[in-house]
């Protein structure tokens, strides 16, 4: 029997207007009307997670920034962690050696040297703000839950293994969009978020099923009981899913709903 469902967002659970069916909400509201725990689990920041929590439901729970945030359905923290500064400007530093753009978070905000088109194709800036910083050189970093790359898709491996070769110890690698590279603390990721939260609400990994489309899902939907991969999904993830799903993103969250857990 499923007693949580986890959802990553974009391409999964969003449709590409970054939207929800009304057919896929009244499903998940079915299903928390019968106790089951509803996750959105998502690399975006709080604020877009939230947006789409207070969608489903109020008791909606979020796990955000590839899961260096776990929160109540009221925002309250269940688990956190954070890039230290040290490791930021080293992020900083290899994107502008390398002339690629880079983000961190400061307070659920996008911080940057300046608002670039690197800034303006995030679908989070719509659900928050963001800061200049001027020169990362010379910044005052805080702690950020996360750093984002941008650079073209063919090149993204070729950073990532320069990444893994310079600060491999220190850094967790994920990729939610061809042209991404989402850097966590070494160590975090949706799967590990998710054990936490389950071990705090007395789930076991048997009873949860976990939808995703893209890498930074492998740890989660391998993971969970029943792993899910929705069909858009990049073929590595539906080699490692226990269910690859008919239909593409919302549409098929409601087949994997409609098939396993009502």
């Amino acid at each position: 029997m499923i007693k949580l469902i986890a959802l990553d967002l974009d391409n999964t659970l969003l449709e590409k207007d970054l939207t929800i069916p009304e057919k896929t909400i009244s499903l998940l509201r079915v299903c928390a009307a019968r106790g089951i725990t509803i996750l959105i689990a998502t690399g975006r920041l709080y604020y877009s997670a939230a947006k789409y929590a207070q969608q489903i439901g109020p008791s909606t729970k979020i796990l955000c920034y590839n899961g260096c945030l776990v929160t109540e359905a009221d925002g309250a923290p269940i688990f956190e962690a954070s890039l230290t500064p040290d490791i930021m400007r080293k992020v900083a530093s290899f994107a502008k050696a390398r002339g690629l753009y880079s983000q961190f978070y400061l307070d659920h905000k996008i911080l940057v040297e300046k608002v670039t088109d690197g800034t303006t194709i995030d679908p989070d800036l719509a659900n928050t703000t963001a800061i200049e910083a001027g020169d990362f050189d010379r910044y005052e970093f805080q702690s950020s839950p996360k750093a984002m790359i941008v650079a073209e898709p063919e090149d993204v491996p070729m950073y990532q293994a320069q990444l893994k070769a310079e600060l491999g110890d220190e850094i967790y690698i994920a990729q939610s969009q061809p042209y991404l590279i989402e850097i966590m603390p070494q160590g975090i990721n949706k799967a590990h978020s998710l054990e936490l939260l389950c071990e705090k609400l007395g789930i076991q990994r048997e009873e949860v099923m976990a939808c995703g489309d893209n890498t930074n899902d492998a740890e989660m939907v391998i993971w969970a009981g029943l792993g899910v991969a929705v069909a858009n999904a990049v073929d590595s993830l539906k080699a490692a899913a226990d269910y690859v799903c008919s239909e593409e993103r919302s549409h098929g969250v409601a087949e994997a709903i409609e098939k396993f857990c009502v």
